[in-house]
């Protein structure tokens, strides 16, 4: 499909761009957020790009998962005082439930809790031209929804305790060994306060979920979006060195702040056919006049081994980092393609996606 022809100026499409672009963005499901998309698919045409919106499902929110869970664990332990090996058995069903849907993607009980809907904006649009795709930029463009308790813990503990982690560990795994000593005939003080505080854990991972609705929709500003803006200049700039081949596809993906629910959806496709080789550079958004960096690993519970080799040319020399969160390119990195994220924003970012998506290559096109 080609692009109609464009005769306005430079100064002209900029403002257009501009103008197409304005206004926020909002979280996963959201109108906002819809709005947004479409805004994206008109800012990707206008720079000659075809695009298009792909609607696709998402599972429902992370609170809702962790207060599911959470619940089950509470009953389990209130169940095992009277019947210890079947509150283990439902608490071990639980913990291996979460384990699977925060540490590898996939739903079990989860799928109990209706999903919502969310757009992936995509260029090129679906369809046999992703068989000719060498590299993937790709970026959110919804932003996260309020959490006081997490953001709390990320910073007091600069990432190693989190929601996940306290739960999981503390609250399911430690009810779960409390009613295996209860089912094997040990009975004591001891063990009675163990289990309270074990129980204690999935109540105020409950109640953080509580406040977390409390603390109400974030305000998003039109800043948001300003990883989308960048990766579209990073894509504008390969197409422009390439002469309109750059093998470059963009994914601007709906949900990333949500588990990377739109990119989960997106490589779960199986009508989607890539290339071979094909690589994924994700884009995520640091810290203002921060050097950019690169994800070496990404993910919570089962930390996902990224690909930062792919900037390893870069004149920039990113710094390797572990990123807690999931993202498009630990979803793309659990289906076999070669992916990483860069952490920056603005020009330093821009340039850094352009390194990595480089170094995805192969060695003949790269060297040519």
């Amino acid at each position: 499909m080609e692009a109609a022809e464009d005769n306005t100026t430079a100064p002209e499409r900029e403002e257009k761009a501009d103008a197409l672009s304005s206004g926020p963005t909002g979280i996963a499901g959201s109108d906002l957020e819809r709005r947004a998309a479409s805004r994206l698919v008109e800012e990707l045409e206008s720079k000659g790009r075809a695009a298009r919106l792909q609607e696709v499902r998402i599972p429902a929110s992370e609170s809702a998962t962790l207060a599911l869970h959470s619940a089950i664990v509470i009953a389990a332990s209130l169940l095992g005082l009277k019947w210890p090996a079947i509150g283990a058995t439902i608490c071990l069903i639980a913990t291996f439930s979460f384990y699977s849907e925060r540490g590898l993607g996939l739903r079990l009980i989860g799928r109990a809790i209706p999903g919502r809907r969310t757009s992936n904006v995509l260029s090129p649009p679906p369809g046999p031209a992703w068989e000719e795709v060498e590299v993937i930029l790709a970026t959110g463009y919804d932003v996260p929804d309020s959490y006081p308790v997490g953001e709390w813990l990320s910073r007091r503990f600069s990432g190693r305790i989190t929601t996940d982690r306290f739960l999981f560990y503390g609250g399911m795994i430690g009810t779960f060994a409390a009613l295996m000593m209860r089912a094997v005939g040990i009975e004591d003080t001891s063990l009675d306060i163990f289990q309270t505080l074990t129980t204690a854990i999935p109540m105020a991972v409950i109640a953080a979920q509580i406040d977390r609705h409390l603390a109400g929709t974030p305000i998003a500003t039109q800043e948001d979006l300003a990883p989308a803006r960048d990766v579209m200049a990073a894509a504008q700039e390969a197409d422009n060195e390439s002469e309109g081949d750059s093998g470059v596809a963009v994914c601007l993906f709906g949900a990333e702040y949500a588990a990377a629910g739109g990119a989960n959806t997106f490589f779960s496709d199986s009508r989607l056919k890539l290339k071979d080789g094909c690589a994924l550079v994700n884009l995520v958004r640091g810290a203002r006049a921060s050097a950019p960096e690169v994800t070496g690993s990404e993910g919570d519970l089962m930390p996902t081994r990224m690909s930062p080799d792919l900037a390893a040319s870069s004149p920039l020399k990113p710094k390797t980092v572990a990123l807690r969160n999931e993202t498009a390119a630990t979803i793309a990195r659990r289906r076999g393609l070669r992916a990483t994220s860069v952490v920056g924003r603005g020009e330093a970012g821009v340039d850094l996606l352009l390194d990595a998506s480089e170094g995805a290559l192969p060695d003949d096109e790269a060297e040519t």
